[in-house]
């Protein structure tokens, strides 16, 4: 009997040494695959540009303070909804060695996080009333705006859409039918 007893401790033995042998390899693969899932999202986020919405997206205003860090930058610009993963967007910053101004930006939800880190590292414009120039491109006061004087604008660098100009040519258009 004790050579029977004997026996079965060492089958026990045997059987316990290789389930736990098992179940320790196990965890080491399913360790091994959550780490590798893991760093591939997160070079796929560094890597692989994705907007958060598709085109044309929502604009958003955002204001960047002098000595803001880029941590507070990448807080700002998920809780706006602008990025996904503030980790992956303060990496980019430092890969591309972004220098990001103080001012206000206009982003959109449909920009990559390098179209926006791209934005931030441009130093902004002032707004400023438009100028007698601004006007004589585009027209003057109160007159309908063509397409052709649209483009003009552009080139000087004036913020004019075709819309407006759409709609005030509509306008006039709307206006002639009324007089006549």
């Amino acid at each position: 009997m004790d050579n029977n007893e004997n026996t079965l401790q060492k089958i026990t033995g045997f059987l316990t040494g290789v389930a736990g042998r098992v179940i320790l390899f196990a965890l080491i693969v399913l360790a091994c695959v959550y780490g590798i899932k893991t760093s591939f999202d997160f070079g796929h986020d560094i890597f692989f540009q994705e907007p958060m919405e598709a085109e044309p997206g929502q604009d958003k205003e955002i204001r960047i303070s002098e000595g803001d860090s880029l941590d507070s930058i990448a807080e700002l610009l998920s809780e706006e909804g602008l990025i996904r993963n503030e980790i992956a967007f303060k990496v980019q910053g430092i890969l591309y060695e972004t220098n990001i101004y103080p001012g206000e930006f206009i982003l959109n939800t449909s920009m990559t996080t390098k179209e926006i880190l791209l934005t931030l590292n441009t130093e902004p414009e002032e707004t400023a009333a438009p100028t007698a120039a601004a006007q004589d491109v585009v027209g003057g006061g109160d007159e309908s705006v063509g397409e052709d004087q649209v483009e003009a604008a552009q080139r000087e660098g004036i913020d004019i859409t075709a819309e407006t100009a759409a709609e005030s040519a509509e306008e006039s258009s709307e206006a002639s039918e009324d007089g006549e």
